[in-house]
């Protein structure tokens, strides 16, 4: 008899205890994606040519990127993980396929101040660039988180870009027929798509490029949309077109008289 209640009280701990991991909320993470506004481009090609003597490419907004990640941000896989948030948020971004392109972590905010933004991943990456330096370490640098996300921003060739904030999003889903909630976590990533996309295989800019992009020191805050014009050779070419002018009447004057 009293090995029957002892069983009894032990089925029915299995059971409250299966009841209660039933009951027991799932959380898992997904991103929302988040339009930029156009400071955030103004950003990225002030970090690609603002007050450089040497320049690559001008990339604009594409409206055929812009859409096509906002799908991927927001395709991204929603994951359970028991971590706290942000390395919960960083393991969706990981799991998503996102990695590859321009990516920052950042605490999200309604108003956000691009230039702060893309100045940190600037500063992160010139300094990974600066360790390596230029010659035969792209494998290292595209190894490197902050290297890779850098370079990946500053492909010569690329002529386009979309931007969008991934916010990410913790996910409370209940019992069936219980609806589920969703609250910010307060983190959040920028991702940018660059077309033509740079070659992972090698340096995505030539070594003059690279040697004044480390050298800079102006901070993006302080430059305006003047600093992304390319240097003027007005000066060199004024002084080229007398001393072309003189060698040519020179020479007129000489077979004239010969």
């Amino acid at each position: 008899m009293a090995f029957c209640k002892t069983a009894a009280a032990v089925c029915l701990v299995a059971l409250y205890g299966l009841q209660s991991e039933a009951a027991s909320p799932q959380t898992t993470y997904k991103f929302k994606a988040v339009e930029v506004t156009d400071d955030a481009y103004i950003a990225a090609n002030l970090v690609r040519n603002g007050k450089l003597e040497v320049h690559i490419s001008e990339v604009s907004k594409d409206t055929n990127l812009v859409p096509g990640l906002q799908k991927e941000v927001v395709a991204s896989a929603s994951v359970e993980q028991p971590e706290g948030t942000t390395e919960s948020c960083k393991k969706l971004m990981e799991q998503s396929g996102l990695k590859g392109i321009f990516h920052h972590a950042f605490s999200y905010k309604e108003k956000n101040d691009y230039r702060e933004l893309f100045q940190a991943a600037l500063d992160a990456g010139i300094a990974v660039f600066k360790e390596k330096g230029y010659q035969n370490k792209w494998d290292e640098i595209w190894a490197s988180d902050a290297g890779a996300s850098l370079a990946y921003l500053l492909g010569a060739n690329s002529t386009k870009i979309g931007c969008v904030i991934g916010e990410c999003i913790q996910v409370q889903t209940q019992d069936e027929g219980e609806p589920s909630s969703e609250e910010s976590t307060g983190n959040a990533f920028l991702f940018c798509d660059l077309s033509p996309a740079v070659d992972k295989s090698k340096a995505p800019f030539d070594e003059e490029y690279f040697n004044v992009l480390v050298a800079r020191t102006a901070k993006l805050a302080e430059m305006t949309e003047e600093d992304l014009k390319a240097p003027s050779n007005d000066g060199t070419a004024a002084g080229a077109f007398p001393t072309i002018l003189v060698a040519g009447l020179v020479a007129m004057l000489t077979a004239a008289f010969a």
